[in-house]
């Protein structure tokens, strides 16, 4: 039998939907306040070359970025972070009174073998984790390369994405290997 053993650590990660610059910059601000320094955030993109999902809430111009973060946290009861997402989320709604969302942050974890997102939403390939949260793994890290999940999104499969993750994966495992950053 094994032992049960101790949360492990991994990297915050977000994907923020915006059509602004500065709802964009607000809320990295807001997400560097809660939860610390940034790694590294991605290329933008505009979300309706991937989807047309979002089009009615939020127009044709929405832009989509990913965001690690650098330090890691223990993933235990990490999924909260959905919750405060959310929150962000209707809070911004507020304060810039409008009758859309201004931005759609998506958060989860990121370790060198995969990247999980969080949800409010049940699906067949999603776990209940606590709290009215759920939690799917999206990609896969094996051999060398991103495995991509029947339900993996489209953007999540787009080069420049996966060599932005496999960038900074690499970069996370040679952290891991500092002696002055052991959280593995």
């Amino acid at each position: 039998m094994a032992k049960i053993k101790e949360s492990p650590f991994a990297h915050p990660f977000f994907a923020i939907m915006y059509n602004k610059v500065e709802d964009f910059n607000k809320t990295v601000s807001k997400v560097k306040s809660k939860y610390g320094e940034i790694l590294a955030i991605g290329d933008e993109f505009k979300v309706i070359d991937f989807t047309d999902y979002y089009v009615k809430e939020f127009g044709e111009n929405l832009k989509k970025r990913f965001m690690i973060l650098k330090n890691a946290v223990k993933i235990d009861n990490y999924y909260r972070t959905k919750i405060w997402s959310n929150e962000l989320e209707y809070n911004l709604y507020d304060e810039w009174i409008s009758d859309k969302r201004i931005i759609n942050l998506d958060p989860g974890y990121f370790t060198p073998s995969k990247l999980i997102l969080y949800s409010t939403k049940n699906y067949s390939h999603r776990m209940y984790i606590n709290d009215g949260i759920y939690a799917e793994v999206t990609l896969i890290y094996e051999h060398n390369d991103y495995k991509f999940l029947p339900w993996t999104y489209p953007d999540y499969k787009w080069e420049k994405n996966i060599q932005f993750l496999k960038t900074y994966r690499n970069k996370i495992v040679e952290m891991s290997r500092d002696k002055n950053y052991s959280i593995y």
